[in-house]
């Protein structure tokens, strides 16, 4: 690395390096002028002398020109002091390479983060440019599995074939030959131009990678790798990858390019299609995909009404056979419903499945426990929204019928980040056939608090509370969306409620705090973390309240120490809490990181512009340009929305 902290190209000063490749180094950068951290290329001398940076600065900023969320965006290109410099969006996260590691990968983890890779591809190619570099390297996972498709600037353009761009190609394919030939696609070996198809042979190769761990074509040398490319066929994926799946790959990495997609959108619909079992024939299920789930519950909720009522659990879905196992799965509901006791709940619900493994109600809220002790603060690993999603498909294979599976299927989505996914339709339906459906209603409500909807939110958790006055969820959901319109009295009444039957309700400790500290009674906000700090060993959502409540009293540096990556990486997780870490840097004055998170707060799904705009906790950035940007963005969303 050849600059040191402080060095300054243009508007931007070195904060501290990030890396170093073929194509240039990496470094954190400040923008003095737009005040928010960003990513520095400074480019080799290959690409930076003579004619060769005039053409990069051309394709340069035709790369800046996409704009989709999955492409990490080119903001600049420029020279200082004789060095040529692009400028990225910094990203949080890790690489694909380093996500996955080189064991092979879940299956629907594996196809959620292709599906994405692809949905980056068609946008680009959309625009004329292919990328040439696709590779694990070149991608990252930031937080709850979203990727972003690194190096578009340093692409080409596919309507340009000049001979300047063909030099720019060799330019632009230097990194690639010499540093990561596994990836590039038979054409191009054989001299041929790349095209779109190019990039989907190299996504195929990624692909394959995820799902086996290895490589497709493999040897120690180039010349062995190239020869594998262009003759072999590669080893057969494991037989624990769904047969589609299987096929999707294989078509990818067909020798000829006229044989394989020939656009990135098919290859998305693709992944986004039927997976069916990986042995047809066979009873072990291994999961099913979007569409498929889609359509399971649009029948389960036709189906369901004409079902027999007798027998059912006390959720409305049919009981197991196995008295015990019933009696657990009821001991689960008590447990997780009352007194919000989530790990307990759930080794009950292990019981019930020990002794009934069929038991699809349990199956269901087994999986969905997932997502509660991720959204409760007990764990920050965001691969447990895909384990529930397998545990739902499950619970759908065993009984397609469930009344339950749209609310499951709204809470996986919303943490996975998969937003548009969301059955609200089926939800609609649900209530529809049965009004009195606590899940459906609740996670409606969740839904519509979420969008700023606080009246139709509390419309439908005043229904829920009506027919069970004991169900926690709804009346903490509830005392919550008192807060959020500003009746701090009434917030405390019912989160106090709600902690008095289940005293181990960490949601409910935080959003009563939350409401203290909106009250300016922040004597009372640490009493009661500090009394309850006994009872949440190392639970990340304890740990952000109480790092807030120290940024409140002014505490800095032990705030900073508290708040740490950990923690940070929980509240990127869980979608009801990710203002909490926008709210706590704003309270610090760190502006930059404050909407940086507010950004991120909005890509998790969180649009309640109504409460950004008097959250006492963001007073800090609300007279920011950027603030403003965000929150005109999610109006115009809104109104993009009602006009369709």
């Amino acid at each position: 690395m050849s600059l040191a902290a402080g060095t300054r190209l243009g508007p931007y000063e070195i904060v501290a390096p990030l890396g170093a490749g073929g194509m240039g180094e990496v470094y954190r950068a400040h923008d003095t002028r737009l005040r928010r951290d960003v990513a520095i290329k400074v480019l080799p001398q290959a690409i930076a002398s003579g004619g060769a940076w005039e053409r990069f600065e051309r394709e340069a900023r035709a790369a800046s020109a996409l704009n989709h969320p999955n492409i990490c965006a080119v903001f600049d290109v420029g020279e200082a002091d004789g060095r040529q410099f692009l400028v990225m969006e910094l990203l949080e996260g890790k690489t694909l390479r380093d996500y996955i590691g080189k064991e092979p990968a879940n299956p629907a983890m594996a196809v959620a983060l292709a599906a994405q890779i692809a949905d980056a591809l068609e946008a680009a190619h959309a625009k004329g440019i292919i990328h040439r570099d696709i590779k694990p390297g070149n991608i990252m996972v930031t937080g709850r599995e979203h990727v972003k498709v690194l190096d578009f600037g340093l692409a080409k353009h596919a309507s340009a074939v000049t001979d300047e761009t063909r030099t720019l190609n060799s330019l632009t394919a230097a990194g690639t030959v010499v540093g990561t030939p596994s990836y590039i696609a038979p054409e191009i070996l054989q001299g041929k131009e790349a095209d779109a198809r190019s990039d989907l042979w190299a996504l195929g190769v990624v692909l394959y990678e995820m799902l086996s761990g290895r490589l497709p074509f493999r040897g120690t040398t180039m010349f062995e790798v190239s020869s594998g490319i262009l003759r072999e066929e590669p080893p057969p994926l494991p037989s624990t990858v769904p047969y589609k799946l299987r096929g999707i790959v294989e078509r990818c990495l067909q020798k000829d390019p006229a044989e394989r997609y020939q656009n990135a959108g098919d290859v998305r619909t693709a992944l986004t299609g039927t997976v069916a079992p990986a042995a047809p024939g066979r009873m072990r299920w291994l999961w099913v995909t979007v569409g498929v789930a889609a359509a399971v519950l649009a029948a389960g909720v036709y189906l369901w009404q004409q079902q027999p009522q007798a027998k059912l659990t006390s959720t409305g879905a049919p009981k197991s056979a196995n008295r015990e196992a019933n009696e657990a799965f009821e001991l689960a509901m008590q447990l997780q419903r009352v007194q919000n006791d989530i790990p307990q709940a759930q080794q009950t619900l292990e019981r019930a499945l020990a002794i009934d493994p069929r038991f699809a109600e349990a199956r269901r809220y087994h999986g969905f426990n997932y997502i509660i002790k991720l959204v409760n603060g007990y764990s920050n690993d965001t691969s447990l929204a895909y384990k529930a999603e397998e545990e739902l498909q499950q619970a759908a294979q065993l009984d397609p019928n469930l009344i339950s599976l749209p609310a499951a299927f709204t809470a996986v989505y919303l943490m996975q980040g998969r937003k548009e996914l969301v059955p609200k339709e089926q939800l609609d339906r649900v209530l529809k056939l049965q009004p009195s459906n606590i899940d459906a209603r609740l996670w409606r409500a969740i839904l519509r608090q979420l969008a700023g909807q606080n009246a139709a939110a509390q419309e439908d958790l005043r229904i829920i509370l009506d027919r069970d006055s004991l169900n926690g969820p709804s009346r903490m959901f509830l005392g919550e969306t008192l807060r959020l319109e500003g009746d701090l009295p009434g917030a405390i009444e019912q989160q106090q409620k709600v902690l008095q039957q289940g005293p181990g309700n960490i949601s409910a400790v935080r959003y009563l705090v939350l409401a203290y500290m909106n009250a300016g009674e922040l004597d009372k906000a640490r009493g009661l973390l500090e009394a309850k700090q006994s009872m949440f060993p190392g639970n990340y959502m304890w740990r952000a309240t109480w790092a807030l409540l120290l940024a409140l009293e002014g505490k800095r540096q032990e705030a900073l120490q508290t708040m740490d990556e950990e923690t940070l990486k929980f509240l990127n997780a869980a979608v009801v809490v990710t203002l909490g870490a926008a709210e706590f840097y704003a309270v610090l004055g760190d502006t930059s990181k404050a909407l940086e998170w507010l950004e991120k707060v909005v890509r998790n799904g969180d649009e309640r512009v109504e409460w950004f705009r008097k959250d006492p906790l963001l007073a800090s950035i609300r007279e920011d340009p950027r603030f403003h940007q965000i929150v005109d963005l999610i109006e115009a969303r809104r109104k993009l929305g009602q006009s369709k």
